[in-house]
């Protein structure tokens, strides 16, 4: 014992910097009472939509109170989870910043309320840092039930029965969104259509887009009203397709009583609810794939 004691490496100055930096991320995550989803290994168990609370930050584990579940059986113990959590620094600015880390069970029981508990051990990484701006997923056709783009005029306005590109055009192929975040969208066109639609797009140049989502998800909208700006514009020399980036300007939310849309300019360029939908999305996409 003595020599597995002396064997033992004193921890860097760096790993030491290190574990202070993830006590401190965990700290604030259970200060905030943040929500961490809970991936289980494929191997070990098909259980999905498990979420959890974190009770305790110690020197060597992690208290998690589970959600989405009643119970967790001891064949648990020892296995590998991976877990994924946001919280938000209140810094200069406000933002939001998502983690991962992967950890192994040590103890299962049951707290106070009935609700099943495990500890993991301290993890020895923690991945992320992503701004909610910055944080892009790449949408399925049919994550959509519609979308429209009209090019906004210079004269003002649009005709509502004309978009430029239609829903159509992204059911046929000949549109495709190719990200989407909080605070923009790129989306690609074949060249058939650029020649088609007249489309000779400029940096600066503004486009009102219109999106109506499949998944029903409580508290946030179905449907969305942007104005957005070219940011940038990629043709492509050899195919004549063509990409655009735009940054959202302006949210407009239809009214319920009139059904006319009031604008509103974006604050620190990010729609919240939208940040919202394409984080679940991103949590989606970590179960389904697994986390490492």
């Amino acid at each position: 014992m003595v020599l597995d004691l002396l064997r033992r490496k004193k921890p860097s100055r760096q790993e030491a910097q290190e574990r202070l930096r993830i006590a401190a991320i965990l700290d604030l995550a259970l200060g905030q009472r943040a929500k961490v989803h809970v991936q289980f290994d494929e191997k070990d168990s098909n259980l999905t939509g498990v979420t959890a609370t974190i009770l305790e930050v110690a020197e060597a584990a992690v208290i998690l109170e589970l959600g989405g579940v009643a119970s967790l059986k001891d064949r648990f113990l020892k296995k590998k989870v991976a877990c994924f959590f946001r919280i938000v620094e209140r810094e200069a600015r406000h933002r939001e910043i998502f983690y991962t880390f992967s950890s192994k069970i040590q103890r299962i029981d049951t707290g106070v309320g009935g609700f099943p508990r495990i500890t993991v051990s301290f993890p020895a990484a923690l991945s992320g840092a992503q701004r909610r701006k910055s944080l892009r997923m790449k949408p399925g056709f049919q994550q959509f039930s519609h979308i429209s783009i009209w090019k906004y005029e210079a004269s003002g306005g649009f005709d509502m029965a004309k978009p430029t590109v239609a829903y159509s055009h992204f059911k046929s192929g000949l549109a495709l969104i190719t990200n989407i975040s909080a605070g923009g969208l790129r989306f690609f066109l074949r060249r058939s259509h650029v020649r088609d639609s007249g489309l000779e797009p400029a940096k600066g140049d503004r486009f009102i887009v219109f999106l109506m989502f499949t998944e029903k998800l409580p508290k946030l909208r179905d449907e969305y009203w942007l104005v957005a700006k070219v940011n940038n514009i990629q043709p492509d020399p050899v195919t004549g397709d063509l990409a655009l980036g735009l940054e959202f300007v302006a949210n407009g939310v239809r009214q319920p009583d009139s059904g006319k849309v009031e604008w509103s300019k974006i604050a620190d360029n990010v729609i919240d609810d939208l940040a919202q939908r394409i984080y679940l999305w991103h949590v989606a996409l970590y179960r389904d794939r697994g986390l490492s």
